[in-house]
């Protein structure tokens, strides 16, 4: 005699099993995240304001996001942040990228959109110390140290400079004494972005004039900056809500270039303490590697293959890194708007 409850039983499962399928097959758009924290890779200013005007115009909140802006300590703090989780997204530099997930392979990390086209790594010194080249480094006290972008990518610039013998003396302090010790001459430079302490020593007294910049670019180490990071795993997991978190940002840096006195108007609003006058130092220069000739002609976030190999060979060379990533581990495009909407019109 038949069993009716085996196969009743049989074709429950079945049909719960068939549920469940339908169910991750539906399920995936509206299970993303919604609500985002991103972490900056510095103290907020003047150059995070295409996060903040995205805010300001609502574009987060059309693509259906909540998003919350956080500073950071660094660009490989910032990596260590995003990969453990406890953000979903961070603001670094490539070279710190490429590094990070050579050395940690099961928590690489994807840039998803390329903010800086040029890098803002530099060394910046007072004009009275007078380093001019790489290797005028030699024994000098550089602010800075582990886990932030200049430090964790020197051995680049050495290289690059053929200064490879160069010895410097590191002060790891906090950033809000960079200022203050170049002023009272217990430093001869900082290591950091352009964006961030050229104005740093503006604000403790120093003129332009008593300032000098080594900049990586200067040297031939030609390297993208600054661009939006998630784990791998939270890409493939949540990609409508990172192709929401792209455009955003994209249509907040195109409004910030198009009208960078309004972006400070919101900055400062939102912030009295900020400085106008510094932060539009800070975000000049900052601009100045957003919307480079290149893209001027391209478009936001148009990588060049050839540019990024050359990159991740400068970087997998520098620190005798024990795997060299391909491009795409290092950048995806598949979150982009289309290049029109990436145009600065």
């Amino acid at each position: 005699m038949p069993n009716f409850s085996c196969g009743l039983l049989r074709l429950t499962r079945a049909a719960l099993a068939g549920t469940a399928l339908f169910a991750a097959l539906v399920a995936p758009a509206s299970a993303q995240k919604k609500n985002l924290n991103v972490m900056v890779d510095w103290i907020i200013q003047g150059t995070h304001a295409p996060f903040l005007v995205a805010e300001q115009k609502g574009y987060y909140k059309q693509n259906g996001l909540t998003v919350t802006v956080d500073p950071g300590k660094g660009a490989t703090n910032v990596a260590v942040s995003v990969a453990g989780g406890a953000y979903d997204f961070g603001w670094i530099d490539l070279p710190t990228l490429i590094k990070f997930n050579a050395q940690n392979p099961n928590a690489a990390l994807i840039a998803s959109y390329i903010s800086f086209d040029q890098t803002p790594l530099a060394v910046i010194t007072a004009r009275s110390k007078n380093i001019k080249t790489v290797k005028d480094l030699n024994g000098k006290k550089i602010l800075g140290g582990p886990g932030t972008a200049v430090y964790d990518t020197i051995s680049i610039l050495l290289k690059a400079a053929k200064a490879e013998d160069v010895k410097i003396n590191w002060l790891p302090v906090q950033p809000s004494l960079f200022g203050p010790m170049m002023m009272r001459g217990e430093a001869d430079g900082i290591g950091g972005f352009t964006n961030s302490n050229v104005p740093a020593l503006l604000e403790v007294g120093f003129k332009m004039e008593d300032i000098s910049v080594l900049k990586y670019s200067d040297f031939g180490a030609d390297l993208y900056g600054l661009a939006l990071v998630s784990t791998r795993k939270f890409a493939d997991a949540n990609p409508e809500s990172v192709r929401a978190m792209v455009a955003s940002l994209n249509k907040g840096t195109i409004d910030t270039i198009k009208d960078p006195e309004g972006a400070l108007k919101y900055l400062t609003s939102r912030d009295p303490l900020m400085k106008a006058s510094l932060e539009k130092t800070r975000l000049d220069i900052a601009l100045t590697m957003v919307h480079t000739d290149w893209v001027k002609k391209n478009g936001l976030s148009v990588v060049q293959p050839e540019r990024m190999k050359r990159m991740i060979d400068s970087v997998v060379a520098a620190y005798a890194l024990p795997i060299s990533p391909k491009p795409e581990d290092v950048y995806t495009d598949k979150f982009l708007p289309p290049v029109a909407e990436r145009m600065v019109k």
